[in-house]
């Protein structure tokens, strides 16, 4: 007599798999450049003898390694396996950030944060096109609250041990053992992946794609600019709002910087409450009312007759897109194929990684010129073309299909 009490054995690899890669992404988070140098660099930069602008040459050599590993990763997992991809990845982070707080020198730094951002790179994309593959968009969702988790619990780690008196050198031992305890997880799942890869390239009829033959299906190169947009108005609030709210608005620091954190753990909130009802809602009736939501939230921050609307707008900003980046990221199978997916997944994240750079940068220069009212117009333009951008790709899906 049988029971289905217990879970099967390929039940039980799964739960493995996304426990482990939910960590993954806990740590993901707590490694971020923002994250991790946004408190410690403070006195990192006394120590070095560098400008507090300086933490730029770090920003610039981790964001070149991880656009490289990223835009590389759907080869590299189809030569080498998901599983020595993400081992490589976890080392590669692991080590880069222990040697840095050992050796402690400006100079090493910056082929170390190459390297923290190709491991970086290989583990963010890797791990985006394994779980869209082989599980839900619930599962999905869950995992980008993992990184919002991490990258929350970052900063408050750091603060906490520099307030006792510790230095970021003890900041830095303590993360990279905690990206040790994943990357050892990442060996012993090795296995697991591969006989999963394995069921799913017999179930899609043959090995992956070259990268130049992805690059000739013209929903990736659409995916691409839909990511390099979403992922420059997403980040756009966090690096301008301050900014926005203080010097232009007159806002009190203390308000403009809770209102600023509030929207970053909007996604985090968002995130579990998405991943939570996305299996009772059709994913474009659910996509196309969070991208309305957007719209409707740049247009509160651009009105914003009194202080709480433009918070208000704020935060429905923030909430509503939660849910994109993992459902985008769903979605590529379904648009480029599975055989294309984890190439085509590996250029969206590195078109997100260039969109995160380049469009705060371009409002930034825009503002400079003329005045920081010219954000939530910004914004509102963005939410215009990523809704544009998101119904040209569904409607492409739907006639090819």
């Amino acid at each position: 007599m049988t029971t289905n009490a217990h879970p099967s054995a390929s039940q039980q690899s799964k739960l493995i798999s996304i426990f482990v890669a939910y960590l993954a992404f806990i740590a993901l988070g707590m490694t971020s450049t923002s994250a991790l140098l946004g408190i410690a660099w403070t006195p990192m930069h006394v120590e070095f003898g560098q400008s507090l602008a300086t933490v730029g040459v770090l920003l610039a050599s981790s964001t070149l390694g991880y656009l490289t590993s990223s835009f590389l990763t759907g080869s590299v997992t189809g030569r080498i396996g998901i599983g020595w991809t993400m081992l490589a990845g976890g080392m590669m982070v692991t080590l880069s950030i222990a040697a840095a707080a050992v050796f402690g020198v400006f100079w090493l730094l910056i082929p170390l944060f190459v390297v923290l951002g190709i491991g970086s790179g290989f583990i963010d994309a890797g791990l985006n096109a394994y779980i869209a593959e082989h599980h839900s968009q619930r599962t999905l969702n869950w995992l980008h609250a993992c990184f919002g988790v991490g990258a929350t619990a970052s900063p408050l780690i750091i603060t906490a041990l520099l307030d006792n008196d510790q230095t970021w050198h003890t900041a830095f031992y303590l993360i990279a053992g905690v990206c040790g305890l994943v990357t050892v997880g990442f060996f012993f799942m090795r296995g697991r992946w591969r006989a999963m890869a394995a069921q799913a390239s017999h179930a899609d009829g043959g090995s992956r794609v070259r990268l130049g033959d992805t690059l000739r299906v013209p929903a990736v190169w659409l995916g691409v600019a839909l990511f390099f947009l979403y992922a420059g108005m997403e980040t756009s609030p966090g690096q301008w709002m301050f900014p926005l709210y203080n010097q232009s608005r007159g806002i009190p620091e203390a308000t403009a910087g809770f209102w600023v954190s509030f929207y970053w753990g909007s996604f985090t909130i968002g995130r579990i409450f998405f991943g939570a009802i996305i299996s009772y809602i059709p994913t474009h009736r659910l996509m196309r009312l969070c991208l309305a939501g957007t719209l409707v939230g740049a247009g509160l921050i651009w009105w914003s007759p009194t202080p709480d609307v433009g918070f208000l707008g704020l935060a429905v900003f923030g909430f509503a897109q939660a849910p994109m980046f993992p459902v985008f990221i769903s979605q590529t199978l379904g648009r480029v194929g599975a055989r294309n997916a984890p190439n085509a997944i590996g250029f969206q994240v590195a078109g997100a990684g260039v969109g995160i750079a380049a469009i705060p940068a371009l409002i930034g220069v825009v503002a400079q010129r003329t005045t920081l009212e010219v954000i939530p117009p910004f914004l509102f333009g963005a939410a215009i073309l990523v809704i544009i951008l998101y119904e040209v790709s569904a409607r492409m899906h739907a006639r090819d299909s």
